[in-house]
């Protein structure tokens, strides 16, 4: 896939998926599966439009949610669904006050635009002043179709960034995995921690967030891809591990079963398949490392129990 940050005129012709698909869920799946198929009838590129930041990280950052993807998962999961190019729109003030008129002349003679798919919430220009019907006749004039897609509902409720972060936040890996199509899983570069944990006999790849507030917390029985980790299974924390520091950012630090080797540098990718308890604090170093031993022989049951 080509990811394109600053579009020029002169590119292909592109049917293409607009909106910030955070997570890359089953709804999303399904509206990129539309794209590549239309892309193919019609003989353009399928192609999605997306935003970074997302537009509430910009206008309210102590209130938008927790981000599920970064900009690299995002793409890496996008891929998968068929889609040729990315384009990645740097979402500042000045993006954000372009009126609809001059957000949809962008799309035609920037991005190629042929034909357009947007969810039925999707809301574009300055104050959000534009809507689905306004994008269709706006590219009726400027030369390209849109079509509106309905959400994709599962158990009569709709799939949703939002459903997927409430699944995380209550600690049900299963229903985010449902929701998602996939394991939710996080990608990031192994970097040098505290090291505590090697002196315990519990060496822990300390993994790089590259998201302020994460969503989810706790420690979990996981699996890990990447590198040479070939899908070991082992326990992660993820949180501000209240146990070692008193506030700071949040970490990431796997422990994998049965490997040895070094790994600092390498990009790894922590699937979160079940909680097994939030965070806590520790009378001492010693009983954080009791309770270590704990969650190890917990999550090496559980792994057991369901046969992988």
């Amino acid at each position: 896939m080509r990811v394109v940050r600053h579009p020029r005129p002169g590119g292909p012709g592109t049917a293409v998926a607009l909106g910030s698909f955070d997570g890359v869920h089953r709804g999303h799946a399904a509206l990129l599966a539309h794209v590549a198929r239309t892309a193919a009838d019609r003989g353009l590129e399928p192609a999605l439009l997306t935003f970074e930041p997302l537009p509430r990280e910009l206008f309210a950052p102590a209130m938008a949610p927790p981000r599920l993807s970064t900009l690299r998962e995002k793409f890496c999961e996008v891929t998968r669904h068929g889609i040729g190019i990315a384009f990645a729109q740097r979402f500042d003030r000045a993006f954000a006050a372009l009126t609809p008129e001059a957000f949809a002349a962008r799309l035609r003679h920037a991005h190629g635009a042929r034909w357009v798919l947007v969810g039925e919430d999707f809301r574009f220009g300055a104050g959000r002043a534009g809507n689905p019907e306004c994008l269709r006749d706006l590219g009726r004039a400027l030369g390209f179709e849109v079509e509106v897609m309905p959400a994709v509902a599962d158990g009569g409720e709709r799939i949703s960034s939002t459903r997927v972060r409430q699944a995380l936040a209550a600690g049900d890996c299963g229903e985010a995995a449902r929701l998602l199509g996939r394991p939710y899983a996080i990608t990031g570069r192994v970097q040098r921690g505290r090291q505590l944990g090697r002196t315990w006999g519990f060496p822990t790849a300390n993994v790089a967030l590259g998201r302020a507030k994460p969503a989810l917390g706790g420690v979990f029985a996981v699996k890990c891809t990447g590198a040479s980790t070939r899908g070991l299974e082992g326990v992660a924390s993820l949180g501000n591990n209240p146990a070692v520091q008193d506030g700071g950012p949040a970490t990431l630090e796997a422990f994998l079963f049965d490997f040895q080797g070094d790994l600092y540098g390498r990009l790894l990718s922590i699937e979160f398949v079940k909680k097994l308890r939030d965070e806590a604090h520790f009378a001492s170093l010693d009983d954080l490392r009791a309770q270590i031993a704990r969650d190890c022989a917990q999550a090496q049951a559980f792994f057991r129990a369901i046969g992988t």
